[in-house]
């Protein structure tokens, strides 16, 4: 008896796109053999029709209006691979009307747009697969849904932003200031000529909500959730935090609080200490630490970006969705829960130790105003360091570490200690994780 043949549609041919037609084109024989359904592609579309034909897409199956997939009954998975909000929006949600399931990589499409998305699966009982969407080349999404699926999620932390930890990194290991690393990862092609959507953490924190939403079973508004970058990161912390035995990376992280059904959800700047195995992670590369209730502590590890490897977690989805529609597993798609298990925590309950930073007049009673300021506070000081400093007019850095405190207590000691006048410049602070 001959596989089942299932129906693909593809719409775009961007970097991604081009290595998903690729793969489609050129392994049909190896994805039939090992998945046990045939992918037949059928259609492509692409206004950029020379674009399309320069990648090897036939041209009796090229076509420039992408409702020539979505309203082809013929077709039962829809690739979305054009990105961004508008026009894939209409992709998505014309496939899924249309009753067809639909694979894409369009993280920030499903973290702001997710929840009708889905609902709307689930009302059509079709697919809506994005394994490609988070850290493209780990397969978090496949763990989180599968492997882990007997696990409460404890805790995830992940280093889900190849351009921002690239730009540490080198600021780390050069001691390079934050604008020439940047230069440089542009020149490389990990930076987009305009970098907000990375340095700024928007995009760490489209895939931290798609995330959350699978490993803790709720969805936030992602509005929501607490986001800070990298802009603001001074060369002189991330050469402290060396010094005192630390590296600066951007984080993702979630911290269910089961006791009062409230989770954190931050995407923001930390220092880990070395001997963790985040610190380890350098250059593009992308981690996520995690730890279940059964499995405890479980590391995914990979190129998280880039066209082979989310290529590959695009095609992993197709198979994944063609063997449920061939009747070849029993597996359902994801669809976060109608209600959810836990709401969002403000940061000013976060309880972290902190990374503090001043700058100050080189006299007497400085530092002793400033740890009064914390004490007052309820902010416990762990360890002082006072730098030796080239900077003029008499002035040194300190810093200090906390035990574990409150944000806002910590917040609110900064904001006394930045009213003095022997203070200069803004205080600075960063969460210590791990």
């Amino acid at each position: 008896m001959g596989l089942s043949v299932c129906r693909v549609g593809v719409v775009g041919v961007g970097t991604v796109g081009a290595g998903v037609i690729h793969i489609l084109l050129k392994r049909p024989d190896l994805l039939a053999r090992r998945s046990g359904v045939r992918l037949q592609l059928t259609k492509v579309a692409e206004l950029d029709r020379a674009r399309a034909l320069a990648e090897g897409v036939p041209e009796e199956i090229l076509v420039d209006d992408f409702a020539k997939i979505t309203g082809d009954p013929e077709i039962d998975i829809v690739v979305e691979l054009i990105g961004g909000m508008g026009v894939a929006e209409k992709v998505v949600s014309s496939a899924l009307e249309a009753g067809k399931s639909v694979v894409t990589a369009n993280k920030a499409l499903l973290a702001e747009k997710g929840a009708a998305l889905f609902a709307l699966a689930r009302k059509k009982d079709v697919a809506l697969a994005f394994e490609a969407a988070v850290c493209g080349g780990i397969p978090i999404i496949l763990a989180l849904r599968e492997g882990l699926i007997a696990n409460h999620i404890l805790s995830l932390t992940g280093i889900v932003n190849g351009t921002c930890n690239y730009i540490l990194s080198k600021m780390t290991e050069e001691g390079a200031p934050f604008d020439k690393c940047l230069a440089e990862a542009q020149k490389l092609g990990y930076a987009e000529a305009d970098p907000t959507f990375d340095i700024d953490g928007i995009d760490s924190g489209h895939k931290l909500a798609l995330l959350s939403a699978l490993a803790l079973e709720s969805w936030i508004d992602f509005p929501g959730l607490h986001i800070e970058g990298i802009r603001n990161i001074n060369l002189m912390d991330v050469e402290f935090a060396r010094y005192l035995g630390y590296t600066v990376k951007l984080l993702a992280v979630a911290r269910p609080q089961p006791e009062t059904g409230k989770v954190f959800l931050s995407v923001h700047p930390a220092l880990l200490h070395l001997e963790h195995p985040l610190a380890n992670v350098h250059g593009s590369m992308n981690a996520i630490a995690l730890e279940g209730d059964v499995v405890k502590e479980a590391m995914f590890y990979g190129r998280g970006a880039g066209r082979e490897p989310t290529a590959s977690a695009v095609v992993s989805d197709i198979v994944s969705v063609a063997r449920d529609l061939c009747g070849n597993t029993d597996a359902t798609s994801w669809t976060p829960r109608e209600n959810p298990m836990y709401a969002l925590a403000p940061m000013a309950q976060y309880r972290a130790r902190y990374y503090l930073r001043i700058i100050a007049e080189d006299i007497p009673g400085v530092l002793g105003r400033v740890m009064m300021t914390l004490g007052n506070n309820n902010v416990s000081i762990a360890s002082v360091h006072q730098f030796e400093s080239e900077l003029d007019n008499n002035r040194v850095p300190i810093s200090i570490l906390t035990h574990q405190a409150l944000e806002g207590e910590v917040l609110k000691s900064l904001a006394e200690i930045d009213s003095f006048d022997f203070i200069h410049g803004q205080p600075v602070f960063i969460r210590i994780e791990g």
